[in-house]
């Protein structure tokens, strides 16, 4: 099963997840189809269970990066800013995966992402509460509502990049800076100032 999915993340890289056959992962696998439909019955299994991967990975990371003490003594911006640069990052790395986890409009995908999303929220609080001002529950609502407004706009950017014109065409490093400075001024009631 890893082999499987390890397969349809490669192949996820070079092409979205509706053009990638069974054939193909099968044959990157080293497998055969029939294997493949022995472990999930349509394509949409592979997806949901590609998805469970790809977000069991993303908690691992967050709760390594909290573990290590590397943000401990960094200002509210500085995490802002290194949270951006990972999920700009996570989400150009993970494009088609993420892209078909949108459009494949699945409740079960939409939990997972939803929980991700609060796991991650999370996690930030936890770095940011040395330097809050507010009640803790009241930051973390906070940071929370910041970090869904930041993913709405990173999904936005999954699905219509190819169709953005104008000032909403953004290379990476201003699509951080601008989530960045969302996350900073949305959130900025509930640090010390200075």
């Amino acid at each position: 099963m890893e082999r499987v999915l390890t397969a349809v993340e490669e192949l996820l890289v070079d092409k979205p997840f509706d053009q990638i056959t069974i054939a193909e992962i099968a044959a990157r696998a080293s497998s055969s189809p029939t294997s493949i439909y022995a472990r999930f019955t349509d394509k949409s299994g592979l997806l949901l269970a590609a998805h469970e991967r790809f977000k069991h990975q993303a908690e691992k990371r967050l709760r390594a990066q909290i573990d290590s003490g590397e943000l401990a003594d960094l200002a509210p911006r500085q995490i802002f800013d290194a949270f951006v640069q990972d999920l700009v990052s996570t989400f150009r790395t993970s494009h088609n995966l993420l892209r078909s986890v949108v459009l494949a409009d699945s409740p079960v995908m939409y939990e997972r992402a939803a929980m991700l999303i609060t796991t991650t929220a999370q996690g930030l609080a936890e770095q940011l509460r040395p330097a809050m001002t507010v009640d803790y529950e009241v930051g973390e609502r906070s940071i929370a509502f910041a970090v869904r407004a930041a993913t709405a706009v990173m999904q936005q950017h999954v699905i219509f990049e190819d169709r953005a014109f104008g000032q909403l065409q953004l290379n990476d490093n201003q699509l951080a800076a601008q989530l960045s400075d969302l996350l900073t001024t949305t959130t900025a009631s509930i640090f010390r100032q200075g």
